[in-house]
């Protein structure tokens, strides 16, 4: 089984893969989709969409797991934030998938043990998990990598096995449909 985990931010989104076999953890790619500096909002956005559009249709993961909105104080980067996830979930629906949703504190309880860690620490046990000869870079891939480890394993087992992130035939049908308009 092969998860795609997602970290966004306003600036950009770390992803990260992670397949299951057996009960092994292996890596398979991270990264992130960064615009460059002085783009703006909207460029930005239309920049990690079509990331996210261009890893799915190469990579074809089984299941996709997103870390959640966290709250912070500042209103504007919390709507930018929104803004953000709004745009990979519009991805993901478009392609058919459902998206698991863990809080920034679950990826971290499942990963390292703390709700609370670092992303230091959420990094350096990454690695460890994934016996990675090198720390996974930026730490925007490293706390992707997370999410996807964290839905290895929390997410449901039995809707996993049943094709969880798969095109749903109801909306293979739809994606015809507008096809052929």
């Amino acid at each position: 089984m092969l998860v795609l985990g997602l970290d966004p931010s306003s600036t950009g989104t770390g992803y990260g893969l992670v397949r299951k076999q057996g009960r092994k953890l292996l890596y398979e790619d991270c990264g992130c989709f960064r615009p460059r500096r002085g783009m703006s909002f909207a460029e930005r956005l239309q920049i990690m969409y079509d990331g996210l559009v261009a890893l799915l249709e190469l990579q074809r993961p089984d299941a996709v797991a997103l870390e959640s909105s966290f709250f912070g104080r500042d209103p504007d980067a919390a709507a930018k934030l929104g803004e953000a996830r709004g745009v990979l979930r519009l991805a993901l629906v478009q392609a058919g998938f459902d998206t698991a949703l863990y809080s920034p504190a679950q990826v971290k309880k499942a990963v390292v043990g703390n709700g609370q860690a670092t992303k230091e620490a959420v990094q350096d046990m990454v690695g460890r998990l994934l016996k990675m000869a090198e720390l996974p870079r930026p730490l925007d891939a490293s706390d992707a990598l997370a999410v996807a480890i964290c839905h290895l394993h929390r997410g449901p087992a039995s809707k996993a096995s049943a094709g969880e992130g798969r095109r749903r035939p109801e909306v293979e049908a739809l994606l015809r449909r507008v096809a052929h308009r």
